[in-house]
């Protein structure tokens, strides 16, 4: 792998682990106070929306679409 690249991914790998440890929080949260839940799944949609658009954004700055060749139906076929 191309050290760049490899370097990208090591960065990748460490806003994932910390991704990983907001959504144990996340679930840790949502079993203590279920009365939560909804405004929760809020927080989450809004986050969600917001990194597609950060995606989208950044695409259309470098005119590069950064989602050509990812997979949304394998995405969501992992579960």
């Amino acid at each position: 792998m191309h050290p760049e690249l490899n370097n990208f991914q090591k960065k990748m790998d460490v806003c994932l682990q910390e991704f990983h440890h907001l959504l144990r929080e996340y679930a840790q949260l949502r079993r203590n106070h279920p009365q939560l839940r909804a405004e929760g799944s809020k927080i989450m949609e809004r986050y969600l929306i917001r990194l597609n658009q950060i995606i989208r954004q950044v695409s259309q700055e470098y005119n590069d679409d950064l989602m050509q060749g990812i997979s949304l139906l394998k995405i969501k076929m992992m579960q």
